[in-house]
């Protein structure tokens, strides 16, 4: 009798244990699919660093603890809509370097109000559920009773649903944010994107003329081609034909150069008649920036 009692709480106490290993290695999926998410949701440099720059952050993620990782989860890359969001320069962000491309990616969830407090609470709640695991659950339950293994072995139950509630959400937005990435990337490589970013010409039409390759064109134009101060027109656009013969004036929603000109708002024009007497032409120099 005595023998068939301590085989019930034998097995009871390798129930506890085994649903316990169950929990903590759900937990540490979690743990590790949290870890390369947040590896690449915030990257930023030059384009050429920005793998080392993830390798860098996947490397400081590897010593954090869960609650510290939910917090940079929350701190950084969950909002509420509607609520203002962090748009500044961060405190002792790198100065840029002039001349040198940096590029900054970052990645968010927003939310509605009352989704953020939920999510906030669920993710704080779960950060507790493994505290409790780790240090407290033979504090809660004496296994050395066997009737306290069957509680501790119900409440592990509960705790798994739990945990496996939260890796369902987490593994949702991992594959949102994947989805993401896709749509990025295939964006990045469109046409669209190369006006906007590369051109200065803005999806809708318009043109950004402070930082287009036009105007950006027309001043290297000016350091080969003036003449006291002044840059004919006919010599910018000989030596930009021949350096990018897609700068045209119906690419910036222009007739005529002169109207590009007028229009960017960046040059000062004027017209002088030729010394050989051979008609007028469009002179130009830079505006004070």
């Amino acid at each position: 009798m005595v023998s068939a009692l301590k085989t019930d709480l034998e097995q009871a106490q390798k129930d506890v244990q085994r649903k316990l290993g169950r929990c903590m290695l759900r937990l540490q999926q979690y743990e590790r699919l949290l870890k390369a998410m947040l590896a690449s949701m915030n990257l930023k440099g030059p384009p050429e660093d920005l793998l080392a720059a993830r390798e860098r952050r996947a490397a400081d993620m590897r010593k954090k603890t869960l609650g510290t990782l939910v917090k940079q989860f929350t701190g950084e890359h969950l909002c509420a809509a509607l609520v203002n969001q962090r748009v500044d320069q961060e405190d002792g962000a790198e100065p840029s370097t002039v001349g040198v491309p940096r590029v900054e990616i970052s990645y968010s969830f927003s939310l509605s109000s009352e989704a953020y407090e939920e999510t906030t609470a669920s993710l704080a709640e779960l950060v507790d559920l493994r505290n409790e695991l780790v240090h407290h659950l033979i504090e809660r339950f004496d296994i050395s009773e066997e009737n306290e293994c069957y509680d501790a072995s119900l409440y592990l139950d509960r705790c798994y649903w739990r945990i496996e509630g939260g890796c369902q959400q987490l593994k949702a937005w991992a594959m949102a944010l994947d989805e993401v990435r896709v749509k990025a990337s295939s964006f990045v490589q469109s046409q669209t994107f190369e006006n906007a970013f590369v051109h200065g010409i803005n999806p809708d039409g318009t043109v950004s003329w402070q930082r287009s390759s036009v105007v950006a064109e027309l001043r290297l134009a000016e350091r080969s081609c003036q003449i006291e101060g002044w840059t004919p027109l006919t010599a910018a656009l000989e030596l930009i034909k021949k350096r990018d013969s897609a700068q045209v004036p119906t690419r910036y929603g222009c007739v005529t150069w002169r109207q590009l000109l007028k229009r960017s708002k960046q040059f000062e024009i004027k017209s002088m008649v030729e010394p050989t007497g051979a008609g007028r032409q469009t002179w130009y120099r830079s505006l004070a920036r």
